[in-house]
């Protein structure tokens, strides 16, 4: 990738800062008579948490549990995913939280490959393990298609050096993409509240997390990681807790045709009314879990 300004490259190309997919250019209409996903993009938190501690994470992982998705459900759930996608699923992004935590993730780049052995495969990472990685794990990374992408956070002292970063795609021969933004970077907060306008539902259509960033969590589809990530805000500030409705998730395990999940992708949902995710940015700070890293306490009455 070439170097750019990065919030310049986020807001032109639609792209979220998460998980970086840009945004569709398919009309509802396109979708329904190509019967095709929108973007074709599936991420899969394996880990809820991580090894950084990011104010504003879009994840919630400051405030998730230690979680690593079990290779047997992650089987699961790429085994339905495949029964029901009709082929619509271009590309498969697995992260976090961090995802060089998960101490099979080597077995979960072998399944995603079992399943999908001809779409564009992604393991998005912090970068901060790669050096301690061994060379079984960069095998698995080829042997499985599978390119790495860092997020390139300056912001640790044990973070890989450009370097670094190339001797490993020297040595193991091995696509690293990195992003060149220094410690100034700012971050997009989500800013949640309950106290919103209603008309603003239609904020989905306009979102950068639009489509593009649907995640699938234990056989739960989600539009965004947003939504996926509001059950770690529900436990953690109980008194602020945001409910879902039928409408804001969809258990694949349920699904008999793939139009069903284009349908649940492509409507309207209530939750987007309650985020304003992309109005504001700031600048990085470490995580003191607290309420106003997520929430807009400016709009509490």
């Amino acid at each position: 990738m070439e170097r750019r300004d990065f919030l310049k490259y986020l807001f032109s190309a639609g792209v979220c800062f998460s998980c970086a997919c840009s945004k569709n250019s398919y009309t509802q209409k396109d979708d329904k008579n190509d019967k095709k996903w929108p973007t074709g993009h599936i991420a899969i938190p394996v880990c809820y948490h991580c090894n950084l501690n990011c104010a504003y994470c879009n994840h919630f992982s400051p405030i998730a549990p230690k979680y690593e998705m079990p290779v047997e459900v992650f089987e699961r759930d790429l085994a339905q995913l495949k029964k029901i996608s009709n082929d619509s699923v271009t590309k498969i992004t697995l992260l976090g939280g961090e995802p060089l935590l998960h101490k099979n993730i080597e077995k979960l780049m072998f399944i995603t490959n079992k399943y999908f052995p001809t779409v564009k495969k992604r393991l998005l990472t912090n970068g901060i393990l790669l050096k301690e990685k061994k060379q079984n794990f960069f095998k698995s990374c080829i042997e499985n298609d599978f390119y790495i992408e860092c997020s390139q956070y300056r912001l640790s002292d044990n973070y890989p050096k450009d370097s670094e970063i190339s001797d490993i795609k020297a040595k193991y021969n091995i696509k690293i993409i990195t992003y060149d933004f220094d410690a100034k970077n700012k971050f997009i907060k989500m800013n949640l509240n309950k106290n919103y306008s209603k008309n603003d539902v239609y904020r989905f259509k306009k979102c950068i997390l639009n489509i593009g960033c649907a995640q699938l969590d234990n056989g739960i589809l989600y539009p965004c990681c947003v939504i996926s990530g509001i059950k770690f805000f529900n436990n953690y500030f109980k008194n602020y807790a945001f409910k879902l409705t039928k409408d804001d998730y969809l258990d694949i395990h349920k699904v008999k045709k793939h139009s069903e999940v284009v349908d649940f992708l492509l409507k309207d949902r209530v939750f987007c009314r309650y985020c304003h995710y992309g109005k504001q940015l700031a600048t990085w700070q470490p995580s003191k879990k607290e309420l106003s890293e997520w929430y807009d306490l400016k709009k509490d009455p």
